[in-house]
């Protein structure tokens, strides 16, 4: 089990102070990143990476990173391009998981099928630098008319069938609230389930409220963890600014409930 914080919602300055305040500070075991082309905040820049792979032959962590792409755009090879790209970067670094969301289309299922044409191409190489693949829940395919893929379990089971150890499900706490099936998402792809993004909201929206500030269920949530036996990565994803009280009860929560499994 281990405990790390998005750094798009605590403040820092450099790399530095980003992962000391992680770990010192909120005594967490690494942070997530976010990774995107343009290479500026809140992004990393490309000095913060130069960083990151300094900091990681020092110091002992765990990192990941949050990318964003767009798996199911119709330009394959583009996509596929760019996260192997990132998989460099993870080597680099030490990074053991990315996470991404399902991507857009105008058409659910061609978009789906897209996404597992794309991945089949990049989950070889990812196999053998030992680099998970996290995808998450996302909004509701109508949300917005936003078309986003990935928030019901039978479109993740439509790409895990490609039946890769290099291919996990990142459990979005906020956007299973908004898409009213976190039991479902939780008992019907446990086997996937290795990383949770842990916000809060009311229910509508993405707010990412802090801690308990919302309508999540969060006893239910912790419960259905356990009864799966989760062991994976908790990632805090709610903004962590002056008032800690919040992030510090969700930490106690998970401590008092994982007991002697790695805390």
């Amino acid at each position: 089990m281990k405990k790390i914080i998005s750094a798009l919602h605590f403040e820092w300055n450099d790399m530095d102070e980003c992962i000391g305040r992680a770990v010192d500070e909120f005594g967490l075991d690494g942070v997530e990143c976010s990774w995107a082309e343009i290479y500026e905040r809140p992004h990393c820049t490309r000095t913060d990476l130069d960083a990151l792979v300094s900091i990681s032959n020092r110091r002992k962590l765990t990192l990941s990173s949050h990318i964003w792409e767009d798996p199911a755009q119709e330009d394959i090879s583009k996509v596929q391009k760019n996260l192997l790209g990132w998989l460099k970067l993870c080597e680099k670094t030490g990074a053991t998981d990315l996470v991404v969301h399902g991507g857009v289309f105008p058409d659910q299922r061609a978009g789906l099928r897209n996404v597992r044409r794309m991945l089949e191409g990049v989950l070889p190489d990812f196999e053998r630098k030992g680099v998970v693949l996290n995808l998450e829940n996302h909004y509701a395919y109508d949300y917005h008319d936003g078309n986003e893929l990935l928030s019901e379990p039978w479109e993740f089971k439509e790409i895990f069938s490609l039946d890769s150890p290099s291919l996990g499900f990142c459990f979005d706490t906020g956007h299973g609230n908004m898409t009213k099936n976190s039991e479902a998402l939780i008992r019907e792809l446990a086997p996937w389930l290795r990383y949770i993004h842990m916000a809060d909201n009311q229910g509508t929206d993405d707010d990412h409220d802090m801690f308990r500030k919302g309508t999540v269920e969060w006893d239910r949530v912790f419960s259905l963890l356990q009864e799966i036996d989760f062991d994976g990565i908790f990632c805090v994803e709610f903004p962590v600014y002056e008032d800690q009280t919040p992030f510090r009860q969700c930490l106690k929560e998970i401590q008092d409930r994982w007991d002697g499994n790695g805390f």
